[in-house]
């Protein structure tokens, strides 16, 4: 079953959507620029209330770019993060030094050795984006999704998937998950029933490949 990530949530609304439906990550943005920001506790708050009402079944995971790794750090603990997401340009040694699993974004058409992308980033799982110059994702661009299956058979593709496309997405990279955030947006801000469209149509395109043959994943 292909793993859903939905990021920029920034209202209960939207998480309590996106957790029944069956998302296993909500993102939380703290990167300034992001028109998704949420202040760390709005961020905690948020989380917290989120738990309450629905305990399991999902990880909370925190959007950084190039910040410094002790606020990162600090955000982690105030908002009790499950998973760090790194968007810049930050090294191994950094994303080694996290003190939770790490998920790195790299960009389309920068990978020389995708066999070996998880080492070389540091990370727990790689997340592929679509490269948009000065832009650090949530930018709604897609690419070309072919050729991209080993860099995405146990990381995330990601990069203007939206309700409509995703299907196709999965059906050409197999991916191990799915991410989206202006894809299930109406005007800039998360809209419940384009959440629950989106995940339905992964699960759609689940249950037609079901019949594959599972693909090894390269230790």
């Amino acid at each position: 079953m292909t793993v859903v990530k939905i990021c920029g949530i920034t209202e209960l609304e939207h998480g309590l959507a996106a957790i029944d439906a069956g998302a296993s990550y909500l993102g939380f943005v703290f990167y300034p620029p992001s028109s998704r920001l949420i202040d760390p506790l709005s961020a905690a708050d948020l989380i917290t209330t989120l738990r309450r009402a629905r305990p399991a079944g999902w990880q909370a995971v925190g959007v950084f770019v190039n910040e410094p790794l002790a606020l990162v750090e600090l955000i982690r603990r105030v908002c009790a993060l499950d998973v760090v997401q790194l968007n810049g340009e930050e090294e191994q040694s950094y994303v080694k030094s996290l003190g939770a699993p790490a998920f790195k974004s790299v960009r389309y058409g920068t990978i020389r050795e995708a066999s070996t992308l998880r080492v070389t980033t540091g990370a727990d799982r790689v997340l592929l984006d679509a490269n948009v110059a000065g832009q650090y994702g949530g930018t709604g661009v897609t690419y070309d999704w072919s050729g991209i299956k080993e860099v995405v058979v146990d990381g995330f593709l990601a990069g203007g998937l939206t309700p409509e496309n995703v299907a196709a997405a999965i059906e050409a990279a197999r991916p191990w998950g799915v991410d989206v955030s202006s894809g299930v947006e109406r005007e800039g801000v998360k809209d419940p029933d384009l959440i629950r469209e989106f995940i339905a149509a992964v699960r759609a395109a689940d249950a037609v490949g079901s019949d594959r043959k599972p693909v090894a994943v390269a230790q």
